[in-house]
């Protein structure tokens, strides 16, 4: 299967000027880390009035590639990227000297492009540019961030200016044969648009010369027309593109075989059936020890019936990959699979307990320091899922287990939305909602639309059913949710099901429960610190709302009283 391939090549002098403050950079990674995090082209131009304008440039320029490497191969490109661009900022920003009048003297320009699979990411600050050669047209991706006074320029912004940092950011499509030009003003305020276009399309009918040749031909040519300042121009050819072939995609998904249903005593590729513990239409699951070590295991083996489903496969091979990047003890983990593996399955944790569904049945009505020690539990391990970019998307009771020390493991990812996969991987798209019904938020349902909340929604409901025993929503169809609305999302108070729970708590569910997401805790650490104990603020305002908001119903009783003593009072006197 072809791969992402790229070619840079760049020039940057000090032209007239004694100091080049011009910095680029650019990352090709080589593996797996092209996939997950693309390569990367900068470029930065230092502002000449401040005294560190040259380190500013090359720290930007450089730092940015480094950090951003680093950063979780979960998180989306926007993420990873803003994240590093922040702290740049921040950094820089901080650079003062009060002896030159107290500012920054840290301040450069600043755009980037990360390429990705086949999508392309721009971000962008200050007056370098960014401009594309795509089948002949040549345009200006970036936009100058300046303004003019006469002759005078004033960046209106870039790195280092203040504290907070505004980024512009977009992706578009890669096409073969792209060429991208990064340059600073020094060049592009110095030869025109159709200069440099008539430059690059010489170069790709002919291209005799290398990248950084033409690189150079470019900065020449904007010194020959009298430019007085740092020039740097760096390029990339879009050489070659990720094939985008779902049947391509299906068989390396289906590369490894489907194992057969496993009996007591069977072995598997160095692990041995100790117990079937679960059976079912999706998946089998059995317990297992691996016999050179004598560890036990759970393994976990897709089901026949979904042989020819990339989107199950797809699921089935995505929690194994997330199982292993994420680690927490609230988490089930899932050991790799060996490198020479034949068949498709998980070896998971060996979890000995019940699901959380078992406990409610036999715990009907916990008290509210027992529901909370596992929501703590829960809540931990989604703000793991929340920090890597990734929403869960089927939290329920039958995905959550309890160990015999009251230990939480949250379990299954074979729904998990991945922000980094799907940003360049819309292969496989999902046509109906994942997860279980009665637990799904209603903008995931309804609208196919999700983010942590929805996962926050789920929690809550799960919340409510462990002090309950009931769902807080009145029955609907599940078996038809397309026919639902938000009417079916009316919250019914957890105080109708057990009258001894306090009305804070009531409070606190029906906001995780709102049918806005806007409306719902904007954070799992806001929501369980209000499960824990009274919002004051939120009880006071519930208290004093008007009457006909805190008792409807009483209200229509006493309107309708004095109505129907207003007409026996008139029938009274007209006797």
């Amino acid at each position: 299967m072809e791969k992402l391939h790229l070619e840079f090549g760049g020039y940057s002098t000090a032209g007239v000027k004694d100091e080049n403050q011009d910095a680029f950079a650019a990352w090709l990674p080589k593996g797996g880390q092209l996939s997950s995090k693309g390569a990367v082209a900068t470029i930065a131009d230092g502002v000449s009035s401040c005294s560190k304008a040259k380190e500013a440039a090359i720290t930007c320029a450089t730092n940015f590639i480094q950090d951003y490497s680093q950063t979780p191969e979960t998180w989306t490109v926007k993420r990873a990227a803003t994240r590093v661009l922040q702290g740049l900022n921040r950094w820089c920003a901080g650079q003062h000297e009060y002896a030159l009048g107290g500012h920054s003297q840290m301040v450069t320009t600043f755009s980037a492009l990360i390429f990705k699979s086949t999508t392309s990411f721009l971000f962008h600050a200050g007056d370098s540019r960014i401009c594309r050669l795509q089948n002949g047209d040549f345009e200006q991706l970036s936009t100058d961030h300046h303004a003019r006074f006469g002759n005078k320029k004033v960046l209106s912004r870039a790195i280092g200016i203040e504290a907070n940092l505004e980024v512009d950011f977009c992706s578009f499509e890669l096409a073969k044969n792209d060429l991208y030009i990064l340059t600073t003003d020094g060049v592009h305020e110095f030869i025109g648009a159709k200069q440099i276009q008539q430059m690059l399309l010489n170069w790709l009918e002919n291209p005799t010369q290398s990248l950084e040749s033409l690189a150079k031909n470019i900065v020449e040519k904007a010194l020959a027309a009298g430019s007085d300042d740092n020039l740097s121009c760096l390029l990339v050819h879009v050489t070659q593109l990720p094939q985008a072939d779902v049947n391509e995609y299906h068989r390396q998904l289906t590369r490894l075989a489907m194992p057969p249903a496993l009996q007591e005593g069977m072995k598997l590729e160095g692990y041995r059936v100790l117990e079937q513990i679960f059976n079912g239409t999706r998946s089998s699951l059995y317990k297992v020890i691996k016999e050179d070590t004598q560890e036990l295991f759970c393994l976990k083996t897709p089901s026949q019936y979904f042989v020819d489903d990339p989107v199950y496969l797809d699921g089935f091979l995505r929690e194994e990959w997330i199982g292993q990047k994420l680690k927490h003890t609230n988490i089930m983990r899932i050991t790799p699979r060996l490198d020479n593996a034949k068949f498709m399955y998980h070896v998971c944790e060996y979890i000995e307990g019940q699901t959380l569904r078992q406990w409610m049945l036999d715990n009907p009505q916990p008290s509210i320091l027992e529901v909370r020690s596992i929501l703590k539990q829960l809540v931990a391990a989604l703000r793991v899922f929340q920090r890597q970019d990734m929403v869960h998307r089927d939290i329920k009771p039958e995905n959550v287990m309890i160990t015999k020390s009251g230990e939480v493991k949250l379990i299954d990812f074979g729904t998990v939305f991945v922000g980094a996969m799907a940003e360049t991987q819309p292969l496989l798209e999902e046509h109906v909602p994942v997860g279980s019904v009665n637990y799904v938020a209603p903008e995931y349902l309804l609208k196919n639309q999700f983010d942590f909340r929805s996962d926050l929604f789920s929690v809550a409901v799960v919340c409510y059913e462990m002090l309950t025993g009931a769902l807080p929503f009145k029955n609907y169809d599940t078996q038809n949710p397309s026919s639902m609305n938000v009417e079916n999302w009316q919250y019914i108070s957890i105080r109708k099901r057990r009258q001894e729970l306090p009305q804070w708590l009531d409070i606190a569910l029906a906001k995780g429960l709102a049918i806005n997401p806007d409306l719902r805790y904007q954070a799992f650490s806001e929501f369980l610190m209000d499960v824990t104990k009274p919002n004051t603020a939120m009880l006071n305002q519930i208290e004093h709302r008007p009457l006909i908001q805190r008792h409807p119903l009483t209200l229509f009783k006493i309107i309708a009283g004095i109505e129907f003593l207003i007409i026996i009072w008139l029938i009274i006197s007209s006797g």
